[in-house]
């Protein structure tokens, strides 16, 4: 107990002479959570960044939108096949971006999904336009729940569509 004892003093004696102003373990969690996140969202946004610099694509407007809040961000190929998911694809439908890539959005259709809502983000698709639509979705454990998405088209120097980037977020 004498070693105790003496990091006792040494940790007073630290707080006194030091301009380190101690927090309590709350608040520390409280950073830390936020910490992570903002981590996550840098991490998305380095990697997407990198991606798009991949297919000369100016990636400052995703960046932008990565910085708000829950939204999530899904890179396709022109066959609308997922090539790209950000880390808080897990927070709005439970699944891992590992887990969708490689599959196409119909993954998260289900019964109640609206197929005119569908149809028409598939015709602006084929049409190489920009869209924006809400439509229920499915997370992993099969609950609904409502989405926004706003799809914009990216082509390459030769106006041959190259990728489409998704920016969704539950309503």
């Amino acid at each position: 107990m004498k070693e105790l004892d003496q990091y006792s003093k040494a940790l007073e004696k630290y707080q006194i002479e030091s301009s380190v102003i101690g927090m309590p373990l709350i608040s520390w969690d409280i950073h830390m959570s936020s910490f992570v996140r903002e981590t996550k969202k840098h991490k998305d946004a380095l990697a997407l960044s990198k991606l798009l610099d991949k297919l000369n694509i100016d990636a400052d407007p995703i960046s932008a939108l990565l910085k708000e809040n829950a939204k999530v961000v899904v890179v396709t190929s022109p066959a609308l096949v997922i090539e790209y998911a950000s880390s808080n694809l897990v927070e709005m439908s439970g699944y891992l971006p590992e887990d969708v890539i490689g599959n196409t959005p119909k993954m998260f259709q289900g019964p109640d999904t609206d197929r005119e809502v569908a149809k028409h983000i598939r015709y602006n698709v084929e049409q190489k336009v920009p869209f924006e639509a809400t439509l229920v979705n499915y997370r992993k454990d099969n609950s609904s729940y409502s989405c926004v998405i706003k799809g914009y088209p990216a082509f390459n120097k030769y106006g041959e569509l190259i990728r489409y980037v998704a920016i969704e977020h539950a309503a």
